[in-house]
């Protein structure tokens, strides 16, 4: 025990030293978690409105007014005609054209239908697909909203034959950072397990420090229990941090059991203890050892593990592929602990795979080490 908490001092001294480090550990963290909870947002909101009304009548008013309600579209303005319009969306100045036709209201009035034309900016086809949908939405309500007010003049009274009542759980806002914060831990634990782990033992390398190591009292055992203290300890408390920063700062109580999330968290940080472990035997140099983990395992847990992207909607191949992302797996329990509250049986196959993780990359890790030190 004397060894390894002296190997352990001795790394805590040198993150302190090394400011590339200390910021691996510290800023990126806090930086990527501010970024992806107030900068990034999948919502789709304020989209850019120009109207072209033709009718210039207080039906039409009410209409326009009707899609300006919440934030989905803010009004950039009125054109004179459909020209003067598009010539907004080719400047980027508007994301959508809505041209409401001469003589919608007395159409309206007459208990006959008016066309309107929706304009669409098709460069951004999230947004325009979802402005659509607003667009189909808004004016079916406003239309419905027009015949109960017909039957009602005319004595029908207010019938609805279906009353529809959407409940939305663990997250009726409709917040992206909900869906993102929970994914974030798993990416940061990639970065301060990881990269962090194997730059440290490869630049024992490069200063030439592990020969005296091989020659020492300290085994190989000690020696990697030593190294990877530090970093277990920074990574419990990081994801300690995300947890209650994900808590006061965006709403996201833990619903489910903190046991079952705090050894789901701890299986994963032990497998990426032994991810980074794994690369440093097989890299020589800081730069290479880098690039082989970001290739390896922060990159896949950005895009293939469903922090942003659904796996639902990727190709055949690529769903396969995430089988072997570890982060894929954390990503399911936190999300069932953190937001749904959801018992073990819900997620016991995720959390299973999480500890394979662990158990095959700390085995492979001990295994080469042994060859090298």
């Amino acid at each position: 025990m004397i060894r390894i908490f002296a190997i352990a001092r001795k790394e805590l001294l040198q993150i302190w030293r090394d400011k590339r480090s200390l910021g691996l550990l510290a800023f990126v963290p806090i930086f990527t978690l501010l970024l992806f909870g107030f900068a990034l947002s999948l919502d789709v909101a304020h989209i850019q409105l120009v109207v072209v009304d033709l009718d210039r009548s207080a039906e039409s008013s009410r209409y326009v007014q009707s899609l300006l309600h919440g934030e989905y579209f803010d009004l950039a303005g009125y054109a004179g005609d459909t020209r003067e319009a598009l010539s907004r969306i080719d400047d980027g100045s508007a994301d959508i054209v809505l041209v409401i036709p001469a003589g919608l209201s007395d159409e309206v009035n007459a208990g006959r239908s008016a066309d309107v034309q929706a304009i669409v900016n098709g460069g951004n086809s999230n947004v325009a697909a979802t402005a659509a949908g607003y667009v189909e939405i808004f004016t079916r309500d406003y239309s419905n909203r027009i015949r109960l007010r017909a039957l009602e003049r005319s004595g029908g009274g207010a019938y609805a034959p279906i009353d529809y009542r959407p409940r939305i759980w663990f997250n009726p806002e409709l917040k992206s950072a909900k869906y993102l914060v929970p994914g974030l831990m798993g990416y940061v634990m990639m970065i301060s397990t990881v990269i962090s782990t194997a730059l440290s033992i490869v630049r024992e390398k490069e200063r030439g420090t592990i020969e005296q190591i091989m020659v020492s009292p300290v085994s190989s055992r000690e020696f990697m229990i030593g190294k990877t203290l530090p970093y277990f300890v920074i990574a419990c408390i990081l994801a300690a941090f995300i947890i209650i920063a994900g808590w006061l700062l965006f709403g996201i109580p833990v619903r489910g059991s903190i046991p079952l999330l705090a050894a789901a968290l701890l299986f994963f940080i032990i497998g990426g203890l032994g991810m980074g472990l794994l690369i440093s035997t097989i890299a020589s140099t800081q730069e290479s050892a880098f690039f082989i983990a970001v290739f390896t395992t922060v990159l896949p847990t950005q895009l293939l593990s469903g922090f942003i992207f659904p796996i639902e909607n990727m190709p055949v191949v690529l769903r396969g592929i995430t089988t072997i992302v570890p982060a894929r797996y954390l990503l399911t329990v936190l999300r069932g602990v953190l937001l749904k509250g959801a018992p073990f049986g819900a997620y016991w196959m995720s959390f299973l795979a999480i500890m394979a993780f662990a158990l095959i990359t700390m085995t492979g890790a001990i295994r080469r080490m042994k060859k090298a030190v």
